[in-house]
């Protein structure tokens, strides 16, 4: 759906860019997040270090206290 800003050289970043996404309350709308470190400025993925990734559905954020969900990479 899109890519956050790079924050650089931190474990703790806070990301500024927003998604906006229409929840359907009667769809499951699955959701990946994919987290990578970025050591050049080729937007090219495959020349980074894939960190892991995170699963969940649109209605765990939205169900979650402060529309706000933590999930352990896998």
């Amino acid at each position: 759906f899109g890519r956050t800003e790079v924050i650089d050289n931190t474990l703790n970043p806070d990301f500024v860019k927003k998604f906006i996404l229409d929840y359907f309350f009667e769809e499951r709308q699955n959701l990946r997040f994919d987290l990578y470190d970025v050591d050049s400025k080729s937007a090219n993925l495959q020349k980074h270090d894939f960190l892991g990734q995170a699963y969940c559905t649109l209605g765990e954020v939205v169900g979650s206290l402060g529309s706000r969900l933590e999930k352990p990479l896998g």
